[in-house]
């Protein structure tokens, strides 16, 4: 009768713990569409197998059954790691970045419970297993075998990477939510903590004779930060649904602007890595950011920033935002991050279609005297030469009336492309009307002006586009002018002196470049009054 109770005595707690994990876990199952919440049934599950391993092998009264339940034991023994480092995966949002890893633990948890149910065969595991009398049940007692070390090994890295994916969690997790996150912490820890104590022989106790007994009271806090917070209703699920999900980054940064959350479109925006990242200054990995949170205007106004990740161009819109206790003194500062690279690009085609001509892609005749009255009063400061050449499409009326419009665009296109490959980058070209081109030529006088306009004429017989099939060559004829030598008090004036050197061209036969000097003979009331007639 004693001895029926003290096996009782002995045996209630490990029962209790036993119940407390399966009824936490089925707890958990029944909510397992919520964020982390069948990851810890299956750890309170494995703990369970754990604890009914070590409660069936003390009552058993042979060696092979002893060493069978040791088994189903270390079932549980092995996945417990496994388990709880895939429920602090999901925990803290991390469960869908390991998924070739998960495999390969997988396969090594695997392997070695393969090495412990096959050591009777071996004897790797353990060595000379034999029971000891004790009261109120034998004891089954054994030496680590040679491979015994791969258990430590592969649990132990496990529970330390787990524990610390918590921890981390822990230090950036809004102060709202530190209070449910310690709660699972403590819960979490007390039966890992006594596993290294009693595996270090730091208490006179053998392994696993108190581990199992800290399951049910590990599941029990954790359950009750289950009923009493909500535990996966509130913390990482909404947070991780709102924050993760959003297309604007969103970073936090402390008092001292170190990192200590970012969203992953922030780290994609950035070209960062989570991990490496946290509590890193602000400055240090990101300086122009860090700039624009220091400026006087930082919380008043909406900023923009270009930001090149990976050598990739991105505008993003920057508005800060100062994060504060109830005694208003700032805590930290959220940093949301709006990517505006389509919008800025749509900016620069309209920008790009009011500066420059549809059909050729040079600069329009609005544009071309907005930048060159800015060179021509920066000329007569400074006294250095300018030249403006006046090109016109030799009988353009008939490319137009014998091949049609769409050839005509193509010889207008060919045109502005052969300009653009012979000219200065300082140099401006732009459609002057119908199929004129006009160019300004900073620093070179009438003589280099006549020489370009006469390459330029001369190339033209070269592409293909501008001379068609079914058609006498088409040509070009240029009147130059020089702002010095014609003695032009105006950019109009300037224009006009080239315009009377093209119509001299125009009346020795087309297919030449005429400058103003030699034009000048002309009587220019005469060109005047014969601005009536087309020219061709």
């Amino acid at each position: 009768m004693l001895m029926d109770l003290a096996v009782f005595r002995f045996t209630l707690p490990y029962l209790l713990s036993a119940l407390a994990s399966v009824w936490i876990a089925i707890l958990a199952f029944r909510r397992r569409g919520v964020t982390g919440g069948q990851a810890f049934g299956w750890l309170a599950l494995a703990e369970t197998i754990w604890t009914l391993g070590y409660i069936f092998q003390r009552f058993s009264s042979t060696l092979t059954m002893q060493l069978f339940w040791n088994n189903v034991q270390f079932l549980g023994a092995v996945t417990s790691p496994l388990a709880f480092f895939f429920f602090s995966q999901c925990y803290t949002r991390r469960e869908t970045r390991m998924l070739p890893g998960w495999r390969v633990l997988m396969l090594v948890a695997l392997a070695l419970l393969g090495l412990i149910w096959s050591d009777s065969l071996h004897h790797l595991f353990r060595v000379q297993p034999h029971l000891v009398p004790s009261e109120p049940l034998p004891v089954l007692v054994f030496t680590n075998g040679p491979l015994f070390f791969l258990y430590p090994l592969i649990g132990y890295p496990l529970l330390i990477a787990g524990t610390y994916r918590i921890v981390v969690n822990y230090v950036t997790a809004p102060r709202i939510f530190r209070l449910q996150i310690a709660t699972v912490l403590v819960g979490v820890l007390i039966p890992w903590i006594t596993t290294v104590i009693t595996w270090l022989d730091l208490v006179p106790l053998r392994l696993h004779d108190i581990t199992p007994l800290t399951f049910g009271i590990s599941n029990l806090i954790v359950g009750w930060a289950l009923f009493r917070f909500g535990l996966f209703d509130l913390i990482p699920v909404a947070y991780a649904t709102l924050v993760e999900s959003m297309a604007d980054g969103v970073l936090v940064v402390d008092g001292e602007e170190r990192i200590i959350d970012m969203n992953l479109a922030a780290q994609k925006m950035l070209g960062l890595r989570f991990l490496p990242s946290l509590g890193m200054p602000l400055s240090a990995i990101q300086w122009p950011l860090a700039a624009l949170l220091n400026a006087p205007q930082a919380f008043s106004s909406v900023q923009e920033l270009e930001l090149t990740p990976a050598g990739e161009s991105r505008w993003v819109e920057v508005r800060f935002i100062a994060l504060q206790d109830n005694a208003q003194t700032m805590q930290g500062k959220l940093i949301v991050l709006h990517d505006i690279t389509e919008q800025k690009q749509a900016e620069d085609r309209l920008k790009e279609m009011a500066l420059t001509d549809y059909l050729t892609g040079v600069y329009n005749r609005r544009h071309f005297f907005t930048l060159a009255e800015t060179e021509f009063e920066r000329t007569r400061r400074t006294r250095h030469p300018l030249s403006i050449i006046l090109l016109d499409i030799d009988h353009f009326k008939t490319v137009n009336d014998t091949l049609g419009h769409a050839a005509g665009d193509r010889a207008l296109q060919a045109l502005a492309r052969h300009c653009h490959k012979h000219l200065r980058p300082y140099d401006i070209l732009a459609r002057y009307g119908g199929e004129e081109f006009i160019l300004l030529l900073p620093n070179t006088n009438e003589n280099e002006a006549y020489a370009i306009a006469d390459r330029l004429r001369m190339g033209l017989a070269q592409e293909a586009d501008f001379n068609p099939p079914g058609l006498a060559p088409v040509t070009i004829s240029s009147g130059i002018a020089e702002l010095f030598t014609s003695q032009a008090e105006t950019l109009d004036r300037l224009i006009e002196c080239a315009d009377s050197a093209l119509y001299r061209a125009k009346q020795q036969g087309r297919d030449r470049a005429c400058t103003f000097q030699n034009a000048s003979a002309m009587d220019f009331n005469v060109r005047s009054e014969s601005l009536q007639t087309p020219r061709e």
